[in-house]
């Protein structure tokens, strides 16, 4: 199973460089995760081309913080996904999103726009960065394989 991982992708309207990373990086994922700040709805009625999991981020429209969670846990292959948004600085935001869940295996979070794998106790925290870049970095998204093992990968934005 592969599973695309996106957060604060901050657009307005869906892009055609967006379109494409999406089909050329996840044209075949099951499922897409989306860790918050869309920005807009338009983001999300494209995404619902792929089977989306998302919650609502700091910097997203009515609309979405109106019809998306603050978090949620989806099962899916047998383990419990916790996803967030996050808030606040991001020194120390993996700690204060893992608090936010009990009994899950992996926690999907943004906001920080800063790529994370990181293995805590029982749980890994994965931040995909931000769609979008920021802090002198380019853009990046995740991958999440899963199969008898679980992969977690980093792509950078083109």
């Amino acid at each position: 199973m592969k599973i695309a991982v996106i957060s604060d992708t901050h657009l307005t309207h869906v892009t055609a460089d967006f379109r494409r990373h999406m089909e050329n990086t996840f044209g075949d994922a099951d499922i897409v995760i989306h860790a918050g700040d869309m920005t807009s709805a338009a983001v999300y009625d494209y995404l619902s081309n792929w089977d989306i999991r998302a919650v609502r981020g700091n910097m997203d429209d009515h609309d979405l913080r109106a019809s998306l969670p603050e978090r949620r846990i989806e099962e899916i292959a047998g383990r419990r996904i916790g996803i967030i948004h996050g808030w606040g600085s991001p020194g120390g935001l993996e700690n204060a999103v893992l608090e936010k869940f009990k009994d899950v295996d992996i926690v999907i979070f943004g906001h920080s726009h800063m790529p994370l794998n990181l293995r805590k106790g029982n749980v890994t925290l994965f931040n995909p960065g931000s769609y979008r870049g920021g802090y002198s970095q380019k853009g990046t998204t995740g991958i999440i394989e899963m199969g008898d093992d679980i992969t977690f990968r980093h792509v950078t934005v083109e």
